[in-house]
This record gives structure tokens, sequence and C-alpha cells, in this order.
């Protein structure tokens, strides 16, 4: 909304009561001034004897008085017209998100599939810890960055919801190819000694080494924080289709896959880059949220918040105005009086 508001419209509520009275009150009182003087003698004869100032000049002062308190209050009621962004500063850190998307995350271990576990643990993170920059990678047998660092929320949250396993050709698992992603969009982005890896995935790493991506991350000080979702007793990975004949994934040979929990490199990562290894739970939100909290964190500024821009200054300048011309007028010498 970007038309004329008021923060405060108490004040006009008073405007409306104050102005009417204050009318009717000077009008009654001119009356009975040119009443009173009335009484003395004929209001010409008294001009020639006395300084008395015009009725217009009365009626002009009266008005500008008036004017200037009506003013005042429409300052006090603080119009506001438009908007502009603001800075909202918080503190938080640089957290690269990297969401798992391999065909086993579709695995239902406890009859919720590991990829909705998986997005409901990061939105209840970004729920709990509002304040950090937050980036996405995706990945499987390939990784990419899907969404690069960003203070909108709103965004991330679309981005995230989109996500499914369809998005990558190789339904494959290469946890290393995702760190490696991280560490060099962590060269390019966000500030050294802020930045933190949130890995979520099933832990099942069948194509390379994580080592290589670990160093890189360890020398830059950046921490994985480790979900590792699923269960170790496993669950039927879900055929690619659903007008697929066949209810699971086979293998080859005509096997049912069974995936299951791999932690092994998980908490590798966690243990060699100073941060920590959880298994999914209800409650891993939470934990996340305070191991964030106790990390450094910097100064974050967000240009996505916006409020709207006061413009009291307008009638409070009119008012200055109006009381500095009702000052002049009585500083002025008097003309002679008319009836």
């Amino acid at each position: 909304m970007s038309g004329l508001s008021f923060a405060s419209p108490v004040y006009l509520l008073v405007l409306l009561v104050l102005l009417p009275a204050g009318i009717v009150v000077m009008t009654r009182l001119q009356r009975w001034r040119r009443e009173t003087l009335g009484e003395y003698g004929d209001a010409a004869l008294l001009a020639e004897s006395s300084p008395l100032p015009s009725r217009r000049r009365q009626t002009t002062r009266v008005g500008l008085g008036l004017g200037a308190v009506a003013l005042l209050l429409l300052a006090l009621a603080r119009p506001q017209y438009g908007e502009r962004e603001i800075g909202a500063g918080n503190s938080g850190r640089d957290l690269l998100v990297l969401l798992d998307l391999s065909r086993s995350m579709n695995a239902a271990d406890g009859g919720t599939a590991r990829l909705t576990l998986a997005k409901r643990t990061i939105s209840d993170l970004l729920a709990a810890s509002p304040h950090n920059r937050v980036g996405l990678v995706v990945f499987g047998g390939s990784a990419f960055l899907q969404l690069p660092l960003t203070t909108n929320y709103a965004a991330f949250q679309r981005y995230l919801a989109a996500a499914t396993t369809d998005d990558l050709g190789d339904p494959g698992t290469d946890l290393g190819n995702a760190l490696m992603t991280a560490a060099t969009t962590f060269e390019h982005e966000g500030e050294r000694g802020y930045q933190s890896v949130l890995l979520i995935s099933d832990g099942e790493n069948g194509r390379s080494d994580i080592g290589p991506a670990l160093t890189r991350l360890a020398r830059a000080h950046i921490p994985v924080l480790a979900v590792g979702v699923g269960t170790p007793e496993g669950s039927p990975i879900p055929a690619d289709s659903t007008e697929a004949p066949e209810k699971w994934h086979r293998d080859h040979i005509g096997r049912i896959v069974i995936s299951r929990l791999d932690e092994g490199d998980l908490r590798r990562a966690a243990r060699e880059t100073g941060g920590v290894y959880q298994r999914w739970s209800p409650t891993v939100a939470q934990s996340l949220a305070l191991d964030l909290a106790r990390l450094s964190q910097r100064p974050i500024t967000s240009s996505d918040a916006r409020e709207r821009v006061d413009r009291f200054q307008w009638p409070l300048a009119l008012a200055i105005v109006f009381l500095a011309l009702e000052q002049l007028l009585r500083m002025l010498p008097p003309r002679r009086a008319t009836a």
C-alpha cells in the first residue's frame, strides 16, 4: 500500500473535535468584543483615538492561529505516503543448505519420505533462526547452486518447495561433489569466518572421496552441520513413476532396492570441519538452531524490508509559517477600525 495513511490517527479525531469548537469559540469572542466596544461609543470615533486593529486583521490572525493548531495536530497524526526499502540489521551467518535429491530420498522409513522430512527440517530451522543469509545447493550424482545467498526467506522457501528428485538426471549420490560445490560457492560469496554448511542426506555415497572437499572447507573454517535422514534398517525405494508396473525400484537382477542410512561420511564431514552430526528427529531443527547460535555471528542487513514514509514535516512546516505570519500581523501597527 503506497497511498496516504496516518500512523497516529487518534489526533485526527482530536482535530475533528477541537477545530469546529475553536471556530465557534473564536466567532463568539469576536462578536462579544464588537458588542463590548459598541457600549463605549461609535467604533469609527474610537478608532480616531485608540490603536484598535481592524476586523479583517483580527479575523486573519484568528484564522492563522486556528490553522496552525490544525496543522500541528495533523503533524502529530503522522501522515505517511509511499514506501521505501530499509536495511533491517540483524546478527547471523551465511548458511548454505545442501539438499540431497537422489532417488533414495524418496524412501519412506517411517511412512514419510526422507525428502519431505528434510524439507520440513530446513523450514523449521529457518523459522527458529530467521536472521541468516541462506542459499540452496541441490545434489544427487551432480550438484549445482540453485539459489545464491539471500535474506529473502520467501524466495528460498519457493525454491525449496519446488525441489524434487526429478530435478536431476543422475539419480545417484555424490557427497564429495556437493561439498566441493559449497566450498567453491563460499569462495565467491559470504564473509570468511561466518560461513556454515547444512548437509541433509541419507548418506549413501557411492561415488567419490569427500576428503578433498573437507580439506577446503576446514581450511576456510567452514563447519558442516550434517543431518542424517532415514534409518539403518532402511526402506525400499519407490519406483520412478506411479505408472510403473512395480511399486518398488529393482536392481539389475530384479531385487527390490533397500536404501539404508549411512552415517559414516556425514559424521566425518562434521568431525573434520568442526561441525556437528545429528540423526533426524522431530526436534533436530531446534537443536541445529542452537548450534548455529553458538557460532560467531555478524551483522546482516536485509534490503527486502519496507516501511511507510513519514510526511509530517509538510504540515509542521506550514504550521510554523502560519504562526510566523500571525506574529507578524500582531507586530504591525494597527489601521483604523471599521464597524
